[in-house]
């Protein structure tokens, strides 16, 4: 049989150089190691030990591990631990400085200009030069946990670099956890839309709006999609997805097993037949995970495990790479695809169960297998070590050499991907609109992983000292004008369009807030079990009645209280036809209720008002003279549910990256703060019981409600 590893493979040492080390020798070597970090399993000839088990055979049916893997996690983790007492903040920034592949995306954002660069673009166009991933200008292709868009980016860029104008036929499809979904939680997706927002046709989010593919249901919904959309014919699909496991990083494994699951199910589903498949993952010691890969060797003619060289060294990403999917040859399949969707299909299910018995998986396999885990495992523990010897040692020589390294990898990279600038016109996004900024940023000291799983179990004061501590940071940042108003600029009515989807049981994200703020929004409820956005009291003043926002009660859903809310407000201003609307300490933080405050402005009132006073007023004034058909209308709509929950009764283009949402971003900032600043304040800071009694720390009652 042929040596599994490739070339490259010899690799020289990244941690500590000799003091007396050939620096420019050493450049050589590692330029050739980041460039040669791949492996491929190799089939033994005539392909027939490595098959799908027979049908009498059972999936799932046996635990187990593999001592030599569980060894290597141990010795990657006794590594990793060594990270534990360094800042978060301070050892990325040190990283990112000694990472020897940043300057490549720095010449493309700044000399090449290419379009929506990011760190996931550069590693996928180094996939695409390597592997055949594409075989030609025709082509569809399917992006799972796709946002922000990147690897969409760069294969534009790739197809236009590689083939002629005319030649290219490529459409193609996107799924991600939906930005803007408000029930999808904040710290598990990726909230930059400035892509996805210029492309949202192309964009799958389910009928639940989600975007979770974890839901089978969800991926029964693309499969068809996809089918009608591509007629069937989908050659290339890639799987980007991540969670962070940044509270557990020694169960980085364990923790994301399920959403590769997800993607390998949707991947083998969708895919035709001489297909190709690129899905991320991490460490592969667990059982589970060569279950998985020996699966892909299966179905797959060629399966290659790559760290690309803008792959951060120190960290456990690697790309499986599978090509010419044996869709209609590979025996046992279907009934393989069905047992693993009716598994994801339990919601509880870790998924750490492998997927097939310790006895079906080929001993020449899990041979081949460790040599990839021991080259990986390898290739991170140097990386690791080098970064911890470049951090305490400060010796500018290897400095020197690691600045001459960056210039080194950057020239290679574009000499070996023939990398060249694109028209402005071949673009799939307007540049200005992508390279937009996305909002204030906040230095907040994230700590150690020592620090925070202390402060996590310590006492009341500290947690509060450090939410305060954040808050004082948000405090600096520019708060925008003290009062303005909205004016429309609409030359036609405003058209409903009602989408719908799953209630949003919880409020866990927004896009009509700043991201800083709602973090500590989502920090402040977690430490004081109370929601800052119902803490401030939210009132509506028509007149002389007052209509008081009421949070969830029991086991009710935030959409259901903000719905009994709307309800009543729309059947007051019906009946009573106010003057004008005062909300007060009033946060519109989903599309439902931002829709609804945009349809208030537009078809019923001809001013609205925004004032930065202790209250937040926003008003609105001088009614238009209308027949009442639309406030019927959508009064009629919001009671009855039958066909789903409202998500939003407009399109999404009226209420993103407008003058309305920029005002509405604005005012629930300013409300957000008012309510941080009354609960962390001085006055309200939790005080220490008597001496005598246990330290427990309490909240003034002042502190809950702001008047």
């Amino acid at each position: 049989m042929n040596s599994p590893l490739k070339h490259g493979c010899q690799l020289p040492v990244q941690g500590k150089p000799h003091p007396m080390a050939d620096y420019q020798a050493i450049g050589q070597s590692e330029l050739e190691q980041l460039f040669g970090k791949k492996f491929q399993y190799q089939k033994p000839r005539g392909n027939d030990s490595w098959q799908l088990p027979p049908p009498d055979q059972a999936l799932f049916g046996e635990f187990y591990q593999y001592e030599a893997l569980q060894g290597l996690r141990e010795q990657l983790n006794a590594v990793k631990s060594r990270l534990n007492d360094y800042g978060v903040q301070e050892w990325s920034a040190h990283t990112n400085r000694r990472d020897p592949s940043g300057e490549v995306s720095w010449r493309l954002k700044n000399e090449t200009k290419a379009e929506f660069v990011t760190v996931a673009w550069c590693k996928f166009f180094e996939c695409l030069h390597r592997y055949p991933l594409v075989k030609g200008p025709v082509v569809n292709t399917l992006h799972l946990c796709e946002a922000p868009g990147a690897f969409i980016a760069s294969l534009n860029h790739y197809l236009h670099s590689t083939y002629a104008e005319e030649e290219i036929k490529w459409r193609w499809r996107s799924t991600t956890l939906n930005p803007y979904y408000e029930g999808n939680a904040l710290n598990e997706m990726i909230t930059d839309d400035r892509f996805i927002f210029h492309t949202l046709d192309n964009w799958l989010f389910h009928k639940d709006l989600t975007g979770n593919l974890l839901d089978v249901a969800n991926i029964d919904h693309l499969a068809k999609r996809c089918k009608e959309d591509f007629q069937d014919q989908v050659d290339l699909v890639t799987a980007d997805g991540s969670i962070d496991c940044a509270a557990q990083p020694d169960c980085q494994e364990e923790i994301v097993v399920r959403l590769f699951f997800a993607e390998v199910l949707s991947a083998l589903k969708i895919l035709s037949a001489g297909g190709s498949f690129l899905v991320k993952m991490f460490t592969l010691f667990e059982a589970c995970s060569v279950s998985l890969l020996y699966m892909l060797n299966c179905v797959f003619e060629q399966v290659h495990i790559f760290k690309p060289a803008t792959s951060k060294r120190g960290n456990s990403e690697v790309y499986v790479i599978c090509l010419n999917y044996q869709k209609d040859t590979a025996a046992g399949l279907p009934r393989l695809l069905e047992e693993l969707q009716a598994k994801l299909a339990q919601p509880n299910d870790t998924m750490v169960m492998p997927l097939f018995a310790r006895s079906q998986i080929p001993t020449d396999f899990l041979m081949q297998h460790e040599i990839a885990c021991r080259l990986y495992m390898k290739l991170q523990s140097d990386a690791i070590e080098g970064s911890i010897y470049a951090y305490e040692s400060k010796d500018r020589h290897y400095l020197r050499h690691l600045h001459h390294l960056r210039g080194l990898v950057s020239s290679t990279y574009y000499s070996r991907y023939k990398v060249k600038p694109l028209a402005d016109s071949l673009c799939i996004v307007d540049k200005e609109a992508t390279s937009k900024a996305l909002g204030f940023s906040v230095p907040v000291y994230g700590g150690s992983y020592t620090e925070r799983e202390n402060l996590k179990h310590g006492d009341l004061l500290k947690q509060i000292y450090c939410l305060r501590r954040e808050f004082n940071q948000l405090e600096k940042c520019p708060s925008g004008k003290a009062s303005y108003s909205y004016t429309s600029n609409r030359t036609s009515p405003l058209e409903l369009r009602v989408s719908r989807g799953a209630e949003v049981q919880s409020l866990q994200s927004s896009m009509f807030a700043s991201e800083p703020i709602l973090l500590l929004r989502l920090r402040i409820r977690d430490t004081f079990d109370l929601d800052p956005v119902w803490q401030t009291a939210p009132e509506c003043q028509l007149e002389n009645k007052i209509l008081n926002y009421q949070p969830p009660s029991g086991e009710e859903s935030y959409h259901s209280a903000q719905r009994h809310f709307f309800v009543e407000l729309l059947e007051n201003i019906r009946d009573l036809q106010p003057q004008s609307i005062v909300f007060q300490r009033f946060t519109f933080l989903t599309h439902y209720a931002a829709s609804l405050l945009l349809f208030l402005m537009e078809t019923l009132y001809q001013d609205s008002s925004f004032e930065s006073n202790p209250t937040h007023s926003l008003t609105l004034s001088k009614p238009k003279t209308t027949d009442g058909k639309e406030l019927s209308q959508v009064l009629e709509l919001l009671k009855d549910e039958q066909a789903g929950a409202i998500h939003s009764l407009l399109d999404i283009k009226e209420l993103q990256k407008n003058q309305f949402s920029n005002a509405l971003i604005q005012h629930n900032n300013g409300v957000l703060l008012t309510c941080f600043r009354g609960m962390l304040g001085e006055e309200a800071f939790p005080m220490p019981l008597a001496k005598t009694e246990p330290e427990v720390a309490i909240l003034k009652p002042s502190a809950v409600l702001l008047t």
